[in-house]
Parts: C-alpha cells; structure tokens; sequence
C-alpha cells in the first residue's frame, strides 16, 4: 500500500489577491524591496502633518499611517510600519515614486 502523503498541496491559492506577484527576483531581493518599502514608510509617518495632508494616499494607507502616529509601544510601531510597508507594496511605481519624492523634500 502506497503511503499517503502528510501535506497536498492546494489546486489554486485560496485568494489571488493574497499572493504576490514573483517578478523573477530572488527571494533576496524581494526581502531587500520589502524592508526599502517599510523604510519609506517609516519616513512616511515622521512627515508634518501639512505635508502628509499635501499627498494624496488610498484611504486604507493614510488610516494606517495616522494609527502609526497614534501608537506609543515600540513593539506596536515596529508592527504598524510593516504593515505599512505591507500596503505600500501594493501601490503602483508612480505613487510610489510620490512618496518618495515628498520625503525627500522634507
């Protein structure tokens, strides 16, 4: 009798939206992408408020980005920014870009 594996793996992935997209990077350099984006949105949080006001964020990042503010714990900010990072990665190269250009800016 053939032994029966532990694990099979899934048909299809559960939600698409879930998985990211592999853009033939190593996975070295996705981490690498991921921590710049965490970076940039730690940046993102230490703006004035004008300047924050001044770019126009999707609704779900600017709400994460004011509950970064608020949080006083280092453990919760540490979370709050990779979350952060998170959103950021699903942001198209010209927002991103934006971000970027106002933290600079600053």
């Amino acid at each position: 009798m053939a032994r029966k594996t532990r694990y099979e793996e899934p048909d299809q992935a559960e939600d698409p939206e879930d998985v990211e997209v592999e853009e033939g990077r190593g996975r070295s350099a996705r981490k690498r992408a991921s921590h710049e984006l965490t970076k940039l949105g730690e940046e993102l949080v230490a703006l004035r408020s004008a300047q924050l006001a001044a770019l126009t964020l999707p609704e779900r990042l600017a709400e994460a980005v004011a509950e970064a503010r608020r949080l006083t714990s280092f453990g919760a900010k540490r979370r709050q920014a990779q979350f952060i990072g998170k959103l950021m990665r699903k942001l198209d190269e010209d927002e991103i870009a934006a971000i970027r250009k106002a933290v600079e800016r600053s």
